[in-house]
């Protein structure tokens, strides 16, 4: 099982964990590797790449980009029947892939080559663009070693198939719904936005769309826009609070007693909208991206159809009298529980694999004896 960067644990990184888990004896690589990531890999070793050891290159994945391939590429020389790369970028590079049966999770083709519109860290100039389409063309030719293709959610499924031309299996990624339940809803009286704080984010959005409606915001996360968030809501005399870095029970504790969360971020699937919705939390997010598989708009959210102020802040104004019942919402989430993403990546594993006549030992068989 390969992996980009196992480097923290945010989202894909639980995913993966959560892959991990569910092939307990499958070995376990990564391009760097970070020992107190705070990763459960029940005490596996990690094989990562010679780029784990360029510490110039630590923690500067623009700069690793063009040695990503060649990273792959060397390694590991072993032989594999089956492997399994969880990718948004090269990992699915991975030598013994070429010759193994090959199963690719996909979070998104790469955002900065497919998808600059979306993915605006990256500055485009004379110098990026050659080398953009040296690496789109390699990634088309990474392409062939992949047998079947798993998607985080229906729009990257539509994106695999827009530029890889191949077809892939919808498998949503597990939330934590065990841990994020309903509770007592506190005081309420805010919206509440969960990000990193980056640009491409748009917080500023949600910052302006409460501030017209004269609701309160919290924002909860950190980054490195955390002092032009709060100068713009200075400048605005707008009632923000910032968390910063909040633990996972202080978290909770902001979805369960906020009025409605608001996600102004196109994302691959979002993670947050349903932790929200776990929580009985309704939402208000764009209606592009994987909120279309998450958010039932007028059951547990509203759903707009651009990155706009006044469009963000009608959403939250229906949402905010609209009614929407903390059940419902919750009953949504429920269906992207960990034990669901368990049992359906195992069936597209074991399935893609005795379908090809690799043999590959079912967990739950030895768990139900």
């Amino acid at each position: 099982m390969c992996h980009e960067w196992l480097a923290a644990r945010h989202g894909s990184e639980k995913t993966f964990e959560a892959m991990a888990g569910a092939l307990p004896t499958a070995d376990v690589y990564g391009l760097t590797w970070n020992p107190e990531s705070g990763l459960n890999l029940a005490g596996r070793p990690v094989t990562s790449t010679f780029l784990n050891r360029l510490r110039p290159l630590r923690g500067r994945r623009a700069l690793q980009l063009p040695l990503m391939p060649l990273a792959w590429r060397y390694a590991s020389r072993r032989d594999y029947d089956l492997v399994v790369t969880s990718s948004h970028a090269c990992a699915k590079g991975f030598r013994p892939g070429r010759q193994a049966l090959h199963l690719c999770y996909c979070y998104t083709p790469m955002r900065y080559l497919w998808l600059s519109s979306i993915d605006t860290r990256r500055r485009r100039s004379t110098v990026t663009v050659p080398f953009e389409r040296l690496m789109r063309a390699w990634d088309l030719s990474s392409v062939a070693w992949v047998d079947e293709f798993a998607a985080i959610s229906t729009a990257v499924q539509a994106r695999i198939g827009e530029f890889y031309n191949r077809p892939a299996t919808v498998i949503h990624p597990p939330v934590d719904t065990d841990h994020y339940t309903p509770g007592h809803r506190g005081d309420g009286g805010y919206a509440l936005s969960v990000s990193r704080m980056v640009p491409y984010k748009r917080l500023d959005l949600a910052i302006r769309a409460c501030h017209r409606v004269g609701h309160p915001l919290v924002v909860a996360g950190a980054g490195p826009a955390e002092v032009e968030l709060r100068a713009l809501a200075a400048g605005l005399a707008a009632d923000v609070r910032f968390v910063v870095e909040p633990d996972d029970d202080q978290l909770r504790e902001l979805y369960r007693s906020a009025d409605v969360l608001v996600f102004t971020a196109e994302e691959d699937f979002g993670i947050v909208p349903v932790e929200a919705q776990a929580c009985g939390t309704p939402v208000v997010a764009l209606s592009r991206g994987g909120t279309l598989d998450t958010v039932l708009p007028g059951t547990t959210g509203v759903l707009v159809d651009e990155l706009d102020v006044d469009e963000f802040a009608a959403g939250v104004e229906r949402a905010l009298n609209a009614g929407l019942a903390p059940s419902d919402c919750r009953r949504n989430a429920e269906r992207f529980s960990a034990s669901r993403f368990r049992n359906e990546f195992l069936d597209w594993v074991i399935g893609s694999a005795e379908a090809r006549g690799v043999a590959v030992d079912d967990p739950r068989t030895a768990e139900t004896v």
